[in-house]
C-alpha cells in the first residue's frame, strides 16, 4: 500500500521570488526546483544518491517524453 505524504515549506518572500527566477530560467517549476535542491542537500550530507534524485530523474524522462508527442 502507497503511503501519501506532503511536505509544506514556507519560503522568505524575497527567497521565493528568487527562486521563481531561477525556476523560470531553467523552464522547470518552484515545486522542482526546491526538490532538486534538497535532493542536493541530502546527497552532500550523505555522500550517497537520494531516492529523491531518482524520482527527479524518472520525472524529467517523463517529460521528456510528454514534450516529444505532438500536440493535436
Amino acid at each position: 500500500m502507497a503511503t501519501k505524504m506532503t511536505l509544506s515549506i514556507k519560503l522568505d518572500p524575497e527567497v521565493k521570488k528568487q527562486l521563481e527566477e531561477i525556476a523560470k530560467q531553467q523552464n522547470t517549476s518552484l515545486n522542482r526546483l526546491v526538490l532538486r535542491y534538497i535532493s542536493q542537500g541530502i546527497q552532500a550530507d550523505t555522500g550517497e544518491p537520494d531516492r529523491l534524485a531518482a524520482i527527479e530523474a524518472r520525472l524529467d524522462a517523463i517529460e521528456r517524453r510528454l514534450n516529444k508527442v505532438p500536440k493535436e
